[in-house]
This record gives structure tokens, C-alpha cells and sequence, in this order.
């Protein structure tokens, strides 16, 4: 899989290389005003799809996500510019990651564009507060350049934190919370998990609210905060009691030490029993 990788990248990076030349960028503070360079790529896309090479699905998606992240990095002096290049890197970076450290479970998923119905209402609930209020209160919405360079801070941080964790699990990190255990599979407590049970989910809990702040949404800020929180404690209860499923005793000493890495989410309960636990 890392030839998918190879061609990723290269497809992520010949979309920079090829449309950097050209003027993507729009006159602030309407994006919707675009230049004609920008309007003609659907145009080169549709030519794209008629390709009839085997990976053009995943090809296509590092191109489009490496002509998302030039017009953010063309347009990084706006809010909406620096979201633009924070959002496509994340997807990029999460099929890029995951074929280094998982490279069996690589598919066009990894890049997680395709996520579920509420993450994409969820963004363009985002895009729909920062345009509204930009229209209504552009002096406001303006006037915080610090407080975007902050979430962009907080994006970074929950990168690397989550990341670092894909990295550190390996072929033991999944996308998907897993019902039976592979052969393969061990428990990881080195590394970033010494420190936090789930830290590509607190990575990516940080990600998601410093997506918001970039945009200076507070609607949204306090939305993904509440939303997010409640995603993520059931998610983590739920692979917690798999994991005491496959590990029984030696999961429940590191749930003892080490906590999940959200502030208010404990996990499965240390004391509560599974049906099928593991027994040494």
C-alpha cells in the first residue's frame, strides 16, 4: 500500500505545483466572487474522472484536496482561507498517516471526507454561521485575527496529538471500533497512550474546536463542544468495552493509571464486568 501512498502524495502535490501559478484567490470578503481560474476547475476535475487508472478514486481525492489547501494558503490572510487549508491537510494527512502506520486497512475511507451525513452538516452549519454573521457584523467577524491564529494553534496541537497516535498504534489503530480481535492486535500503552487512553480521539476533539475558532463561530464553537463531547464519550465507551472484551485484567489496570484524555469522559467503568471478558 505504500505505492497508494506514493501516488497520493504525488497527486496532492501536483495539484499545488500545476495551479500555483494561477490566481485562486477572491476578492475579500465574499468568496463567492471567484476568479475565472477557480470557476474552470470542476471543468479539469470532470477530465479527471474520465481517467481509467485502477486508484483514480483515491488520486482524485489528494488532487482536490491539494487544490482546497492552495486556495486556503492563497487566501490565508481571511478566515475562511486558513479553515480552507486546516480542513484539507487534516483529510489529506489522515490517508497519508494511515497508510504508514496501518497500510492493510488503507482504502479511499482513510481520508474520512466520506465520514457520516452529520460531520458534513456540521461543516456546512460552520460555513453557514461564519458567512451570516459576516454579512451581518463584518467588522466584528474581522476584527479577531488573533483569536484565529489561536485555532489554528489548537489544530495543530490536536494534529500532532492524533497523529502521533496512529503512529504509535500501527496496524492496531482502526477507523472503525473493532467487535473481535485480530491476531495481530495488542494493546498499546507506550508513547502518547502512557499519557491518555484515546489520544487520536482528543487529538481530534481539539481539531474539530479549533476548526471553530479559526472561523471566530460561536455558535458553532459551543455546537462541536457539546456535540463532539457526546460523539466521542460514546464512542470511547463503546470501544473500551470491546478492548476489555480482548484484554480483560490487563486493560482494566492501564483504564487505572492512565485516564481517556478528554476532560469529563471516563470511559467503560473500571468496576462493570463484560459479557466474554478476557480472562489470563
Amino acid at each position: 500500500m505504500l505505492s497508494e501512498v506514493g501516488w497520493s502524495l504525488a497527486s496532492f502535490l501536483v495539484a499545488i505545483l500545476i495551479n500555483s501559478s494561477l490566481l485562486l484567490t477572491w476578492p475579500w470578503p465574499w468568496p463567492h466572487l471567484l476568479s475565472w481560474p477557480l470557476l474552470s476547475k470542476p471543468a479539469e476535475i470532470l477530465v479527471l474522472l474520465g481517467l481509467g487508472y485502477k486508484h483514480r478514486l483515491n488520486n482524485l481525492t489528494a488532487y482536490c484536496l491539494g487544490l482546497v489547501c492552495l486556495v486556503g494558503l492563497q487566501n490565508i490572510s481571511s478566515q475562511f482561507g486558513l479553515y480552507l487549508a486546516v480542513l484539507s491537510t487534516f483529510h489529506f494527512s489522515e490517508f497519508i498517516v494511515t497508510g504508514l502506520g496501518n497500510p492493510q486497512n488503507l482504502s479511499f475511507d482513510s481520508y474520512l471526507v466520506n465520514h457520516s451525513t452529520a460531520y458534513g452538516l456540521a461543516m456546512a452549519a460552520s460555513w453557514l454561521e461564519h458567512f451570516t454573521q459576516l454579512w451581518l457584523w463584518p467588522d466584528l467577524k474581522l476584527g479577531l485575527p488573533v483569536l484565529s491564529w489561536a485555532g489554528l494553534a489548537l489544530c495543530i496541537t490536536g494534529e500532532i496529538v492524533r497523529k502521533t497516535a496512529m503512529l504509535h498504534a500501527g496496524r492496531n489503530f482502526n477507523h472503525l471500533v473493532q467487535s473481535t480481535r485480530d491476531s495481530e492486535h495488542r494493546l498499546v500503552t507506550s508513547g502518547i497512550y502512557s499519557f491518555c487512553r484515546h489520544p487520536s480521539y482528543a487529538g481530534w476533539f481539539l481539531w474539530s474546536l479549533g476548526s471553530q475558532v479559526i472561523l471566530c463561530n460561536p455558535v458553532c464553537l459551543v455546537i462541536y463542544a457539546v456535540v463532539s463531547f457526546q460523539f466521542f464519550n460514546e464512542r470511547i465507551y463503546a470501544e473500551e468495552f470491546s478492548l476489555l472484551q480482548f484484554f480483560g485484567s490487563e486493560y482494566r489496570e492501564y483504564q487505572a493509571r492512565v485516564g481517556t484524555g478528554i476532560p469529563g469522559i471516563q470511559g467503560f467503568p473500571v468496576t462493570q464486568r463484560v459479557w466474554g471478558e478476557h480472562v489470563e
